[in-house]
């Protein structure tokens, strides 16, 4: 184990120093791409007519997160949750587009990385194989600090060859990027996703839009130019309302479904902009303001505009396949997403 700490720093800059992380423009895939990042997998006829219109080539389908498991005896040990159902594939495979696996990984588990990257692999392949899915490819997203860096970049470098030993062969291996993430070393990957949403503190009253606000973004664009890894572009186009207490501490999430009750005078009181107070006599108890949060085109489209200018054009992955969220937006929007 010795060896293996006093070795790390050298063979970490040996794998960065590779030739998957120098080619700073280098265009990582082609083609538009979509996020599907729901429990179970089954398109709707809109969501079927999206990925044909919009001629998406690839899908990023989160199978399932890895997370400590609180729920066994053995408590420090990491397990899957949240695996999704792969209820129907027929729609994506009929139009011949890819399936690339994305695992979640928090920084907790991370840490006991050792414990979980062979089950991981395993669980992976098991999924391929029984719903018959090809893939050249599997993601990686975990939101990754100082502290928990060099266990998750040895967890790339240790996931990549047991991959290889369940599939048979070379699998590309793609990691999430966040804002924050661009100021220091890429992770040795064959490409990152640059994630330009969560840009601010959704726990925080005063954020006015903590999916993604310009100002947010400006602060990092500096690192783009030099940065030591072929990247995609991740934008957002879903919403969400955020609840807070009497205190305006935070509460909750919820999902879109929750924003036609913001329109009920009798539960909810419409403040300024986007937020909202509580009214509803069963529900003060538990929540007494909410804050409605979307983002424009105009914004993503400005976003987009910015990382080009400072990075190159790169190909964009939509965040994510969802038919009320999506429909907030004009074919003519989606098709710039892309564009």
């Amino acid at each position: 184990m010795k060896k293996t700490c006093i070795l790390y720093p050298i063979i970490l800059l040996c794998l960065t120093s590779c030739n998957f992380n120098t080619g700073i423009h280098k265009t990582p895939r082609k083609g538009n791409a979509v996020y599907y990042w729901k429990t179970v997998l089954s398109p709707d006829k809109d969501e079927e007519d999206f990925l044909r219109k919009n001629q998406v080539k690839t899908m990023y389908v989160r199978f399932f997160d890895v997370d400590i498991n609180k729920n066994s005896t053995f408590s420090d040990m990491c397990a899957p949750v949240a695996t999704i159902d792969l209820y129907n594939l027929d729609p994506i495979l009929d139009q011949q587009i890819e399936v690339v696996p994305v695992v979640f990984i928090t920084p907790k588990a991370i840490k006991d990385y050792p414990s979980f990257t062979d089950n991981l692999a395993h669980r992976i392949y098991a999924m391929c194989h029984k719903h018959r899915i090809d893939i050249r490819e599997v993601q990686f997203d975990c939101d990754w600090t100082t502290s928990t860096r060099d266990a998750y970049f040895q967890f790339l470098v240790d996931v990549r060859e047991a991959l290889k030993q369940y599939f048979d062969t070379n699998i590309a291996i793609s990691s999430t990027i966040r804002l924050h993430q661009l100021a220091q070393d890429p992770p040795a990957v064959d490409y990152g996703v640059l994630m330009c949403y969560n840009t601010g503190d959704f726990k925080n009253y005063d954020t006015k839009n903590s999916i993604l606000e310009i100002k947010d973004v400006k602060p990092y664009l500096k690192y783009l130019n030099t940065y030591r890894l072929p990247l995609t572009l991740a934008l957002p186009t879903y919403s969400w309302i955020v609840m807070f207490n009497e205190n305006k501490k935070f509460v909750t999430l919820n999902e879109y479904d929750y924003l036609e009750n913001l329109h009920d005078t009798t539960r909810y009181k419409h403040l300024k902009d986007n937020r909202y107070e509580v009214v509803d006599p069963y529900e003060i108890n538990v929540a007494k303001y909410a804050r409605y949060e979307e983002v424009s085109a105009e914004t993503i489209l400005e976003v987009k505009k910015l990382i080009t200018r400072h990075y190159g054009e790169t190909p964009v992955v939509l965040y994510h396949l969802d038919t009320k969220n999506l429909s907030k937006y004009q074919d003519d929007e989606i098709k710039a997403f892309y564009k």
